[in-house]
């Protein structure tokens, strides 16, 4: 089960932040909650070998592009393998938050799950493999 994470959404211009905000920090309303899923892709991640007071090194961070918009900073155990791009779960632990590697039995799993009746999986299946096809040949023509 994928966790949820607490974020807000301006009315205003759509912007969706996590962790929550009172207020929208590109237009002066208050913002309203909504319920994120603690699923995302890489946007970016380092390591710190030598990491801020109180914590371990190596320390690991990683910029998380969620599912509904947010980017979101977590903690993690490793980046062996982590890319740019790389699905990851997130889940709070003692008020921290942590990304781990989305296996692909996992990922199958949420796939089919937001992908809905047989009719949507199988439309779901198609743009995926044409997304991929452009990618392809995106990077193909460069």
């Amino acid at each position: 089960m994928i966790e949820t994470i607490q974020g807000s959404r301006c009315p205003a211009c759509g912007l969706t932040v996590a962790p929550a905000a009172a207020f929208c920090p590109r237009d002066p309303v208050q913002m309203t909650p909504v319920e994120l899923e603690g699923a995302g892709e890489i946007v970016s991640f380092t390591t710190l070998y030598s990491p801020p007071a109180g914590f371990r090194s190596p320390f690991h961070i990683a910029l998380v592009l969620l599912e509904g918009g947010a980017g979101f900073i977590c903690h993690g155990a490793e980046t062996r393998g982590l890319r740019i791009g790389s699905r990851v779960v997130i889940e709070a632990v003692d008020d921290v938050y942590y990304f781990y590697h989305l296996g692909a039995v996992d990922r199958a799993r949420l796939f089919w799950r937001r992908a809905g009746r047989a009719g949507d999986r199988m439309q779901a299946i198609a743009r995926s493999l044409a997304k991929r096809v452009r990618k392809g040949r995106e990077r193909a023509s460069r």
